[in-house]
């Protein structure tokens, strides 16, 4: 999956997710900036994102999907996501 990313975050509290998805491509954008040339169409990124909370009963579902994808170029999943999915 060259062409995209998926993040699913927990955070402490109850942020916004504008804020959240906003503050992720800002900072995502200074390092991709650091490392090459801005795109052609001047961003990273896509108009908008997902921006849904998930409920309890939705967060090994989201980490399987992320999980499961085709083709991956990189899985990285929190010790804690991968005691989550070991019963499954």
């Amino acid at each position: 999956m060259r062409n995209h990313v998926h993040a699913f975050v927990g955070v402490p509290g109850d942020p916004e997710p504008d804020t959240l998805l906003r503050d992720f491509k800002s900072y995502g954008s200074r390092a991709l900036n650091k490392t090459w040339s801005k795109p052609k169409s001047n961003t990273w990124w896509t108009e908008s994102g997902s921006k849904r909370k998930k409920g309890e009963h939705q967060i090994v579902e989201t980490i399987l999907y992320v999980r499961d994808q085709a083709y991956p170029l990189e899985v990285w999943l929190s010790p804690l996501s991968i005691e989550l999915t070991r019963t499954l």
